[in-house]
């Protein structure tokens, strides 16, 4: 459903804000997913599109009034096609995080702007509207259309966003072929050397519920096999068998590039991470913070992140199930991951796949020359290298009707900040140089973009 469309005269043009205060007032709005409720944020957006003299609409799913998204558009000269570029508005809770700062004030504090969704990814969404904004006041306009999705629901899967919009409104994204999008084109110090990793594929989800049955009564007497001690045995043996090493493509490339950089010591230990009987000795000579980010992609994984049973305090439950959040390979597939579950759990549990999506397959590779140098340009003596995310993001959703999205929302980051660790947890931050080295690589980006 459309709620509201406009062109602004260009007469209405205003200034031009700084992308410092976009990125405060994004973090003010309170888009925490569940519930979402991306109506205010979404109307700011608007307004503020609408005093640029942007063409803009609010859609949203019926009957779903609050879940909205807005989709913009300038037009540019012409000869090439449109260039998408979509994130997300919406944010993880803070629910349970011990924050040392108001996670919805935006405050500025030690070089950097505080809050939910300062890298996850109201940032992102903060250098894609400033460079739309700045496209469109330029004399000379960008090569083609540039459009803006500013995405609801993309945490809990994207449904009552991107999704909504690619099948109720796909005439919007007519002609696109490439996305720029979240989770790439932030530092990442290796060895002395900086990496700027493009997200050019990404994992499959699955959601799986586990119920262990077990021995329950009153809490009084003795239990020795119980459905909590067997969910708690299992849960313990999911932290010590992990699934097969195995190797993508995209990961592939990565390591390769990464060897070029490194001395022959350390590029030998990137070549033994390829091969799935030396991956496991390969991570550990990498180091905890080079080998805890290369573990998922090149694994399947599996974590527990909900425990649900017992009604009170003095009754042992004869039935509690565990929420695994399973993230696959490319080539793996749902019955892989049951296997894998059923391994560690036990064949007394009831297993049910409650969620499950694929992941897009590797883009076509076509930007990764353009968007590389810019990056290289940016930072000389630095490596732009095509990555794998280890979650999963929108582009899954693009993908369907033929664009392929590349990760890139540049962060120059120092070694200090570690920009995975900042994804949703406390104290969520940005430095200010790293959002204006985004914006101003992101304007770049969109004025030579030519397909």
């Amino acid at each position: 459903m459309t709620t509201t469309s406009s062109r602004a005269p260009i007469a209405a043009v205003a200034e031009l804000p700084s992308a410092v205060e976009l990125l405060q007032q994004l973090i003010r709005f309170d888009t925490s997913n569940p519930p979402g409720q991306e109506r205010e944020c979404a109307v700011w957006l608007k307004s503020l599109l609408d005093d640029h003299g942007i063409e803009n609409q609010i859609l949203h799913p019926r009957g779903k009034p609050d879940r909205c998204s807005v989709v913009a558009r300038i037009e540019g000269r012409g000869d090439a096609p449109p260039l998408l570029l979509q994130g997300h508005i919406d944010v993880v809770t803070v629910h349970g995080q011990r924050w040392s700062r108001d996670p919805f004030g935006g405050e500025i504090a030690d070089g950097c702007i505080w809050g939910r969704g300062a890298v996850d990814m109201k940032g992102g969404v903060t250098m894609m509207l400033h460079a739309m904004l700045r496209a469109h006041q330029s004399e000379v306009p960008p090569p083609g259309d540039i459009i803006l999705a500013a995405l609801a629901d993309e945490e809990l899967g994207g449904r009552s966003g991107a999704a909504f919009l690619v099948q109720e409104h796909p005439h919007l994204f007519d002609g696109v072929e490439h996305a720029l999008g979240e989770l790439g084109g932030f530092t990442v110090h290796a060895r002395g050397r900086r990496f700027y990793p493009i997200m050019v594929a990404e994992k499959h989800i699955c959601r799986i519920r586990v119920k262990f049955l077990g021995s329950g009564g009153h809490g009084s007497q003795i239990h020795r096999d119980t459905a909590l001690t067997r969910a708690a045995r299992a849960v313990r043996r999911m932290e010590r068998r992990h699934p097969p090493f195995k190797l993508v493509d995209a990961t592939r490339a990565m390591l390769e590039a990464m060897a070029e950089e490194m001395s022959i010591t350390e590029a030998m230990a990137l070549r033994m991470a390829m091969k799935p009987n030396t991956a496991g000795v390969a991570l550990g000579l990498m180091g905890d913070r080079v080998g805890r980010m290369l573990e998922p992609m090149l694994r399947d994984t599996i974590n527990p992140t909900i425990i649900e049973g017992g009604l009170q305090e003095n009754a042992v439950p004869s039935e509690v199930e565990v929420l695994l959040d399973c993230r696959l390979l490319p080539g793996s597939n749902q019955s892989d991951i049951v296997r894998e579950v059923l391994a560690v759990v036990g064949e007394n549990a009831e297993i049910k796949v409650e969620r499950y999506e694929d992941g897009p397959p590797t883009v076509d590779m076509a930007l990764m020359p353009y968007l590389s140098n810019l990056l290289e340009k940016a930072d000389p003596g630095s490596k732009a290298i095509p990555y794998m995310v280890a979650g999963g993001t929108d582009a899954k959703w693009f993908h369907k009707i033929g664009i392929d999205t590349y990760g890139f929302t540049p962060m120059r980051l120092p070694p200090n900040i570690e920009f995975m660790e900042l994804f949703h947890g406390e104290d969520e931050r940005i430095p200010i140089d790293a959002l204006k080295f985004g914006c101003a690589l992101m304007y770049e980006a969109v004025s030579g973009y030519r397909g």
